[in-house]
């Protein structure tokens, strides 16, 4: 069986939708997919969204982005009642959410699969923030829209705290197989970054078109990472940031595969989507594939 991942696959956009209907009904019937966050807002929209692809793969594993907790039509009075909403949803549309073990006695490399539901730690809101000062930003962080779009049920609380600390069970179970596990959102400042810092720097140059945003400010939390080093996750997925990445660091493989949005591919941020989706694992073959 083959792993896929993808994420953001932001389907308010009709040029996504396009991209998602060339996924052939046939080819990944015996394989899984791991859907990284981020399909969208609305409700109704996304469900759809997940069992169409839940109908073309053995197996799909979900966790949800900030985008698919944005309230804005009034239903849910808060994002963790989405949250609930939609893992009540995927529990009953065979969708997983919650760790599962891939292959059976007759494949030689099975592999377990374990989602982390996660956050972003702003830098007022702890130490395991992922961010990095940037020259002229906005420390209001103005534009983004999850200021304006998520609520949650608590004021006080870490948002990236409450998830590691609801997640503690899953660093408890035993584990009888090689782990891929992921998230949402980035688990290192390392992430952010290729291991070409002058590429980097270039850019940067080339694509920054709003220099008050610092992406760091809501990149992610360490305690993402903490749940790898725990788990002894020999890969790890994640999304969010809309740069594809596949390098590693302390032997973990970190592989993010985005879709975005169509102006980022046309533009030339967002690569490596010549093949569509990434494979990863094959628990018939020699483990990983790049």
């Amino acid at each position: 069986m083959r792993i896929f991942v993808i994420s953001d696959i932001h389907v308010d956009f009709e040029q996504n939708r396009k991209w998602l209907l060339t996924l052939s009904m046939m080819d990944y019937t015996k394989d899984t997919l791991i859907l990284a966050g981020d399909i969208t807002h609305d409700p109704e929209n996304l469900q759809n969204t997940l069992k169409w692809l839940r109908n073309r793969f053995a197996h799909l594993f979900f966790v949800p982005g900030n985008h698919d907790l944005w309230l804005n039509n009034g239903v849910f009075n808060d994002s963790l009642e989405k949250l609930e909403y939609l893992l009540n949803f995927c529990r009953d549309a065979d969708i997983a959410t919650q760790p599962q073990k891939i292959g059976n006695k007759n494949d030689s490399y099975p592999v377990w699969i374990v989602p982390l539901l996660s956050w972003y730690t702003q830098p007022h809101e702890g130490e395991d923030t992922l961010y990095i000062q940037k020259p002229g930003e906005d420390n209001d962080n103005r534009m983004w829209a999850d200021n304006y779009y998520i609520r949650w049920s608590f004021t006080r609380l870490n948002p990236a705290f409450y998830f590691y600390q609801a997640s503690q069970n899953i660093l408890e179970k035993e584990y009888d197989a090689p782990i891929i596990s992921f998230s949402h959102f980035l688990p290192r400042q390392e992430m952010m970054f290729s291991e070409n810092r002058q590429y980097d720097l270039e850019r940067i140059k080339k694509y920054d078109r709003n220099p008050p945003f610092n992406f760091s400010r809501v990149a992610g939390s360490t305690f993402i990472e903490k749940q790898i080093r725990a788990l002894k996750s020999v890969i790890h997925v994640y999304g969010h940031q809309h740069i594809n990445r596949d390098r590693r660091i302390n032997g973990v493989r970190y592989v993010a595969h985005c879709l975005g949005y169509p102006n980022e591919r046309n533009r030339g941020q967002v690569r490596g989507l010549e093949h569509g989706l990434k494979q990863i694992w094959d628990t018939n073959e020699e483990k990983e594939t790049a």
